[in-house]
């Protein structure tokens, strides 16, 4: 009795060791693994992902005064937080020679998915850098945005002396989540 009791005992405990060396081995193994290294990973947060669109132009030469156009599309969702403009205008000669607006200017508009103009700007003379902010009001427009260009001006690339430029910079932040131990923000 004593005997039989043994191998019963003897034999449970090798039941239990088969069963523990092949949860540890093979498929059953890396699910284990996995979900070991898995408790071991830090909780994701909400971080924060910039997408940037920039419309630059330098123009170099006199004569003739061509027109500079560049359209800019872009995706406001549910995840966009904010909007940034950063704009500046460098028109040479702007504050002494008087500008009539229809042969050197730049114009730029920032339009949302339904027609709305949300930003826009016409200069024909040296502006500093600007910046304004776009918040959700209570919520943006959801779709293709668009950031419409328009340009004129001369420049000369000999001496350097004259020479318009601009800079247009848009910065959509949108929020997402973060997994610690990945480069991507989703």
């Amino acid at each position: 009795m004593w005997l039989s009791s043994m191998r019963l005992r003897g034999f449970g405990t090798a039941l239990i060791l088969v069963a523990l060396l092949a949860s540890t081995s093979g498929c059953m193994g890396l699910i284990a693994a996995r979900e070991t290294v898995e408790s071991l990973r830090e909780e994701p947060y909400e971080s924060l992902k910039n997408q940037k669109i920039e419309v630059s132009h330098e123009f170099v030469q006199l004569l003739p005064l061509n027109e500079f156009t560049n359209i800019s599309t872009f995706v406001v969702d549910d995840q966009t937080a904010e909007i940034r403009i950063y704009f500046r205008a460098r028109i040479s000669f702007s504050d002494t020679i008087p500008a009539d607006n229809t042969t050197r200017y730049v114009r730029a508009t920032l339009t949302d998915s339904a027609g709305n103009v949300q930003w826009e700007q016409d200069v024909s003379e040296t502006a500093t850098p600007l910046e304004q902010q776009l918040l959700p009001n209570p919520e943006f427009e959801l779709g293709e945005w668009d950031l419409e260009v328009r340009a004129r001006g001369i420049g000369e690339t000999t001496v350097g002396f004259i020479s318009d430029d601009f800079d247009i910079i848009v910065t959509v932040t949108n929020t997402c989540i973060q997994y610690p131990l990945v480069d991507d923000c989703f």
